[in-house]
């Protein structure tokens, strides 16, 4: 029994919205950090960090709320991007049908 991941078995379209979205974060959370005076840079920011970026509302307005904010956006970027990792990594379900069965319609023309 082989535990290596054959080609098919990865999710190749999982891993570029992956890696798009990983970068996406570093660079909204980075600009955010960077240039915090920008209106939608942290609307952005925010907006890609949800649903866990909703707890900003529970946030007072208290000395300190801008790096207690950044840390929350950060993190629902990194949450997002792991669950969006995981999608990516883990294997196909064996027990989910595979289109190897559905003729393309280059051999559907030949019959």
């Amino acid at each position: 029994m082989s535990t290596a991941l054959s080609p098919r078995s990865l999710r190749p379209g999982w891993r570029i919205a992956a890696s798009i979205y990983t970068v996406a974060g570093v660079v909204c959370v980075l600009g955010s950090a960077v240039v915090p005076e920008s209106d939608v840079g942290m609307l952005v920011a925010i907006a890609g960090g949800l649903p866990w970026s909703l707890g900003l509302l529970t946030l007072d307005l208290s000395p300190g709320v801008a790096s207690t904010a950044l840390l929350l956006i950060a993190g629902s970027w990194a949450v997002n991007a792991a669950l969006l990792w995981w999608l990516a990594l883990r294997p196909r379900d064996d027990g989910f049908p595979s289109d190897d069965g559905v003729p393309t319609s280059a051999a559907k023309r030949t019959r």
